[in-house]
C-alpha cells in the first residue's frame, strides 16, 4: 500500500479484514487530535471522482431511562449503484467513544480511507464538514454534555447504554439509510 500519512495499527487491519463491505469504522489516531473513517468497498474506482464520497449526520438521543446514545448516520456515495450507509452508535459515557466524539467535533475535515475488498489497496480523501452542520452538532453535544455533567466515564460494559440501543433501533433515530450497517464506536 502506498503511504498516505494515515497510520493504522496491526490490530485495526485485522479487524478491518473481517468487517462486512461498506461497514465504516472510526479509527482514533492515538497521539493526535484526529480520527479517520475507514471502509472496505468492492471497487475503489467507484469513489475516486465523487465529492463528497461520504456524508455524516449526528443525532444524540436520551433513552426513557436517561442513558444517552449518539447516532452518527453515514452515507457512501459511489459513482456506480445506489448510496450505501449505516449507523455508528457512540456511548458518550464510555472513554473511547467520548474521545472519538470529542475529536470528530474538533475537526473541520475528516480523512476517509477506502480499502479494497482484500485490503491490499487503498484510496484516501479528505472530506470537509459543512461549518453550519458542524456548529449544529457541537451545540447538540454541548447540550447533551450539560445533561451528563457530573457523570463518570466508564471503560467497560455499560448496561444502561446497551438497553438504550435496544430502544433506538435503526430508523427510530430519524434517519433510515437504504442499507444499514451498525457499528459500535
Amino acid at each position: 500500500m502506498e503511504h498516505t500519512g494515515i497510520v493504522i495499527g496491526k490490530e485495526s487491519w485485522a479487524v478491518l479484514r473481517d468487517e462486512p463491505l461498506y461497514s465504516a469504522r472510526f479509527i482514533d489516531r492515538e497521539g493526535t487530535e484526529e480520527i479517520a473513517v475507514v471502509v472496505r468497498v468492492e471497487a475503489l474506482d467507484w469513489f475516486l471522482e465523487v465529492q463528497p464520497p461520504l456524508t455524516l449526520d449526528l443525532t444524540p438521543r436520551c433513552s426513557s431511562q436517561g442513558a444517552w446514545v449518539v447516532a452518527i448516520v453515514y452515507q457512501l456515495h459511489p459513482t456506480f449503484g445506489g448510496a450505501k450507509g449505516g449507523v455508528f452508535y457512540l456511548n458518550p459515557r464510555q472513554v473511547a467513544d467520548a474521545e472519538i466524539l470529542r475529536k470528530l467535533l474538533r475537526q473541520e475535515g475528516l480523512s476517509v480511507i477506502f480499502l479494497s475488498e482484500d485490503c491490499h489497496e487503498h484510496y484516501t480523501v479528505g472530506v470537509v464538514q459543512d461549518p453550519q452542520e458542524l456548529d449544529r452538532w457541537r451545540q447538540l453535544v454541548a447540550d447533551m454534555n450539560h445533561a451528563l455533567a457530573g457523570t463518570q466515564l466508564v471503560d467497560g460494559y455499560d448496561p444502561d447504554f446497551e438497553a438504550a440501543l435496544q430502544e433506538f433501533q435503526p430508523g427510530a433515530m430519524g434517519n433510515d439509510p437504504q442499507t444499514i450497517s451498525v457499528s459500535r464506536g
